[in-house]
């Protein structure tokens, strides 16, 4: 099993790290399960990455105008169901639930701040330039369905709704793989759920 890139650091941050690749190997093992579905791990994202990204010494790391997005983890789905195969790319969001989701500063750091630049790299089509990928989902998992709800409905206000995903597990939960991770349909702010397992 190949489990993406994610950086580790303090007791808080290892917690997280497990967190992560729980959430990455639910995906993984799931997609695995079907012969419809391939998992495209971060190493073979970068593998085909320009060359530029290639050399850096963080090629994870997405440019923004005002500032850089360090996602929890890069992957991908390849779709094979209807002949021709179709791709979504994804980067994940771990919400510890300690940022703030808004703030009255755009200086100041906020989950629609990061949600921000965020869109500003699927407008300009970043990911695209940066990593060589054709499209990309934000998976945002939150720690409470209450969460969920603040963070859905600021981002429903600000109206950059489409390409964000967002699912309530429990952190006790994220011990390990979790089927619903996969199965499941994310929520969208102000749009139908949508099931990442399915190609439409």
């Amino acid at each position: 099993m190949r489990i993406c890139h994610f950086v580790g650091g303090s007791e808080a941050r290892n917690y997280a790290r497990g967190s992560i690749a729980v959430i990455i190997a639910s995906i993984e093992l799931a997609a695995e399960a079907r012969s419809d579905l391939r998992f495209i791990a971060w190493g073979e994202i970068l593998a085909r990455a320009p060359e530029v990204t290639r050399a850096s010494a963080t090629p994870f790391r997405l440019p923004a105008s005002v500032r850089a997005v360090n996602p929890d983890g890069h992957f991908g789905l390849e779709y094979r169901s209807e002949g021709k195969p179709t791709y979504r790319f994804f980067t994940l969001e771990l919400d510890r639930g300690t940022m703030p989701v808004e703030r009255s500063r755009k200086s100041q750091t906020s989950l629609l701040g990061k949600f921000d630049a965020y869109a500003e790299i699927i407008e300009r089509q970043t990911h695209k330039s940066h990593l060589g990928i054709p499209n990309l989902l934000v998976l945002t998992v939150c720690p409470s369905r209450s969460r969920l709800e603040t963070a859905t409905s600021g981002l429903e206000r600000c109206g950059k709704c489409p390409a964000f995903l967002f699912k309530a597990v429990e952190p006790e939960l994220l011990t390990k793989p979790f089927p619903d991770m996969f199965w499941e349909p994310w929520q969208r702010a102000g749009l139908p759920p949508l099931a990442i397992g399915e190609s439409r």
